[in-house]
């Protein structure tokens, strides 16, 4: 993260502003917190669930352009996405910090290294993938860009990143504070140190030396704060909001296994969703 961050103030928590950043080109917490504190935090306290089932999609889009090969799942927690790459032939590995998550992937067949991303990067720069798995990591750490660049050196010929991260400040959640006045609900610190909409991540990748070969959205989930639902208020009501939307990517993977990533590619060109998955390659020189 750049020493000299401004732009627009987006959000203020705890003492600390949300930026619209004119020089990251995407907007993060300022001041960055200390990257020691932050590895603690997620090492002993911190613990999130998969805001999205979008895994089977990942395992589809990816053969378009790869036979089975080696993943490396950065931040794999319980290893449930990199079960649906075992089943298709991969041969599958990830880092957790997190000690619980990791015994647990491990329980699965994975093999987990179980170490930070910095110590990661120190120890296994040489060790090449064919495909990279960052699923809300992005969002989480101080310097996101240097991630990128060094994330680089782990792809194999004509690898493969996927990169996910909660699509915030998006027109739905801005539609639906202007209406209620209330604070945006979605700021979350310090676990969430930098929020992305789509140009802030396109940007990012961009800088990165990344070129963008696919983009894809989650459900919007604001859809039921706007239609009433306030599972803001109620967790209830949140659960059963989110198993309607899971039970409505069932049916429609029956009916037509590339539907949902039809429709969620349809929802990224439109800039809603809850999350944003990009696929993206290294930008030959």
């Amino acid at each position: 993260m750049r020493s000299n961050c401004r732009g627009n103030v987006l959000a203020e928590r705890d003492g600390r502003k949300i930026i619209k950043c004119q020089e990251c080109g995407f907007s993060h917490v300022y001041p960055m917190f200390d990257e020691e504190e932050l590895e603690k935090f997620y090492e002993n306290v911190y613990a999130e669930s998969t805001p999205s089932y979008l895994w089977f999609e990942k395992v589809q889009n990816i053969r378009k352009w790869k036979k089975p090969g080696s993943i490396l799942d950065i931040g794999c927690w319980e290893g449930k996405q990199l079960e649906y790459f075992i089943q298709d032939g991969w041969q599958c590995e990830g880092t957790e910090l997190n000690k619980k998550a990791a015994a647990v992937a491990m329980s699965r067949g994975v093999e987990v290294y179980q170490i930070s991303i910095r110590e990661f990067f120190n120890r296994y720069n040489y060790k090449t993938w064919d495909v990279i798995n960052a699923a809300y990591i992005l969002e989480h750490i101080p310097d996101p860009l240097q991630f990128l660049v060094s994330i680089k050196n782990n792809l194999g010929e004509d690898g493969i990143l996927i990169v996910e991260v909660p699509n915030e400040f998006s027109p739905f959640q801005l539609a639906y504070i202007k209406e209620t006045l209330i604070e945006p609900y979605w700021i979350a610190l310090p676990d969430h140190l930098n929020y992305f909409d789509r140009e802030g991540l396109e940007t990012l990748l961009s800088r990165a030396g990344f070129k963008i070969i696919h983009g894809e959205a989650s459900f919007p989930m604001e859809m039921f704060l706007l239609m009433g639902d306030n599972y803001l208020a109620d967790r209830v009501i949140g659960k059963k909001d989110f198993a309607k939307v899971v039970e409505m990517e069932r049916v429609l993977r029956n009916h037509d296994p590339g539907l949902v990533s039809q429709l969620y590619t349809a929802l990224y060109q439109c800039s809603v969703g809850r999350s944003i998955v990009l696929y993206a390659k290294p930008v030959k020189h």
